[in-house]
């Protein structure tokens, strides 16, 4: 059973603008709560597959299916339910594309680290590309095969809220580090771009892969079910793939795209370009 605390008693514990950032906080109440997850490994595995050669079709798809009751599979969600399956199960077979995506911009107000500087936001569960909005995004043009947002959306996003009213919690890198707490369907991890650039983008073994900071702000609350994805997914050297595309994208004009698990040793990646086909898993209860 979900337990309520009553607002009296948290309310200390709120967020305000220009506020130095804490290891966790509350945001005030929107109109549209961020949805905490209530699926199970097993619903994932059960969820059904949705695929189009038009990403954005592919997703509308899925979220018809699952309805405001159901969910889209995240990454951290796909990793943990891709553990437990069968090798011949239909996730070790394809590669999947997840709700989970990677925004870049500038941390205007130094809200997660210094002011002026530019971040990554990992943002699971779903975020600014919704079906509409990665139209949108081709029908004005993509920037580095990404969507091109506008400064009000990234903006907004670093508050922990969609401009729908939506909001959700936002955890530093170092949080998410530091702990194995439960996280909700829709959350955001914020690391300094910097320390994203600078990650390989490519194969990694073992130690590298498990400790690497952009592999774990991915795949935050599965963090526990990682080392047996290694294990399952390497290739016969002992290589996985996480792969990324921030070399040469410049932060200062907002921007972002999707990700993709690979069927097999292709790991992880964020290399896919916004324009393209989507096979996203859509969950539903007693589907």
């Amino acid at each position: 059973m979900t337990r309520i605390i009553p607002r009296e008693l948290i309310k200390h514990l709120e967020w305000t603008p220009g506020q130095a950032p804490r290891s966790t906080f509350s945001l005030p109440p929107a109109a549209a709560p961020a949805q905490t997850s209530l699926f199970t490994i097993d619903d994932v595995l059960n969820g059904n597959i949705f695929y189009d050669t038009s990403m954005p079709q592919a997703l509308r798809q899925a979220m018809e299916y699952a309805t405001a009751q159901g969910i889209i599979a995240n990454m951290p969600e796909f990793i943990a339910a891709k553990v437990k399956a069968d090798k011949s199960h239909a996730f070790w077979q394809n590669w999947y594309t997840v709700l989970t995506e990677e925004n870049i911009g500038i941390d205007k107000k130094g809200s997660f680290y210094t002011r002026g500087e530019p971040v990554l936001v990992v943002m699971h569960g779903g975020g600014i590309l919704t079906p509409d909005r990665i139209q949108q995004a081709y029908d004005e043009g993509l920037l580095n095969n990404s969507a091109k947002y506008r400064d009000e959306e990234f903006d907004t996003l670093l508050e922990g809220r969609l401009l729908d009213g939506t909001n959700f919690p936002l955890h530093r890198l170092e949080e998410i580090q530091a702990s194995r707490s439960v996280l909700p369907h829709q959350f955001g991890v914020v690391i300094p771009y910097k320390t994203a650039q600078e990650t390989t983008s490519g194969y990694h073994q073992k130690k590298p892969f498990l400790e690497n900071p952009l592999v774990i702000a991915r795949t935050a609350g599965s963090l526990d079910h990682l080392e047996t994805y290694y294990e399952q997914a390497k290739d016969p050297k002992g290589n996985l793939g996480n792969y990324h595309s921030f070399k040469n994208r410049d932060a200062t004009v907002p921007q972002g795209r999707v990700l993709f698990v690979d069927g097999t040793n292709g790991g992880l990646s964020g290399y896919g370009n916004l324009y393209g086909s989507g096979r996203f898993v859509g969950v539903r209860k007693n589907a």
